[in-house]
């Protein structure tokens, strides 16, 4: 009985060895960046438990990767458009071919395009450093009407110097909300550079706040093309919409609704995509209007 049950023992043994070797062998490549590692499911059970789980892992890391080769090949376009725009600009400059009157429409370009370039940087900046614990939160009292009608005189010149229809639903008295003001208007920033980068001339964006019970929902509205029941559940993630739409319509990197979404989320609200009256998209901040951080939350930082 002994010799039978050590025979047993030593064949199972082997029958486990070899497949254990071949995933060991399997995540060293994994940690030596080879991502199309896949290995054989058959075979006892607990091999093939670990074997599944090593090729769940092997393909996560590679639709990972994957995702951010195409984030950075959509931050450098990005970057390369206003880049080459005051190179060639500041080109003429140098090189005396723009003079007198010329100077200050040109000084005029170069300076919003050398602002585009810093919003981007400091978008993603803010990106990177948004699940930090000394991420910049600094709650105070704020009237959103206020904020919410003087974000909307700096877009409205934004969008009538495009050629798009800007309008404004701001309730007659003020919509008070514990939350950080220089946030929600990089949130609202956000929401309205998406909307005028998608919006042709001629069509309309709506910015509107109004108080909803114990929230308060902050809205960005717009007449371009529209958000398919696909887009709206990747919406909000980084580069998923350029991924999609290169090459075919006006589109974005993804940063600044990524941004939106994060922000939302660091000021305990949500962000939520659907469908507009005017035919375009709809986003959507809820933000609580009294704010009860959890016990060791921290509110400031830096």
């Amino acid at each position: 009985g002994l010799a039978v049950a050590a025979v047993a023992g030593v064949v199972l043994a082997r029958r486990l060895a070899r497949p254990l070797q071949r995933a060991a062998a399997a995540a060293h490549d994994l940690a030596d960046g080879r991502r199309g590692v896949r290995l054989s499911t058959d075979g006892p059970a607990e091999v093939a438990e670990v074997a599944e789980s090593l090729n769940r892992l092997a393909g996560a890391l590679e639709y990972s990767e994957g995702r951010q080769r195409e984030f950075l090949l959509s931050i450098s376009h990005e970057l390369r458009t206003p880049l080459t725009a005051v190179k060639g600009f500041a080109e003429s400059l140098a090189d005396g071919v723009t003079t007198g009157a010329d100077v200050a429409p040109v000084g005029a370009t170069v300076l919003a395009e050398a602002t585009r370039l810093e919003r981007l940087v400091a978008d993603l900046l803010d990106l990177a450093r948004l699940g930090a614990q000394d991420f910049r939160i600094d709650v105070t009292d704020v009237d959103l009407a206020s904020l919410v009608a003087d974000a909307g005189r700096v877009w409205a010149a934004r969008c009538r110097a495009e050629g798009v229809l800007f309008a404004t639903e701001v309730p007659p008295g003020p919509v008070r909300v514990q939350t950080d003001p220089t946030r929600v208007r990089q949130i609202i920033d956000g929401l309205a550079e998406n909307a005028l980068r998608v919006t042709p001339a001629g069509r309309p964006i709506l910015l509107a706040v109004r108080a909803e019970g114990s929230d308060a929902v902050v809205e960005v509205r717009d007449g371009g093309p529209g958000l398919t029941a696909d887009d709206l559940a990747v919406a909000f993630d980084r580069s998923a919409l350029y991924e999609r739409y290169r090459g075919v319509r006006r589109v974005g990197t993804g940063v600044g609704l990524a941004l939106v979404h994060g922000l939302s989320t660091r000021l305990h609200g949500r962000a939520t995509a659907g469908h507009a009256a005017e035919g375009g998209a709809c986003f959507a901040v809820r933000l609580p209007r009294a704010l009860h951080p959890s016990p060791g939350a921290a509110n400031t930082g830096e």
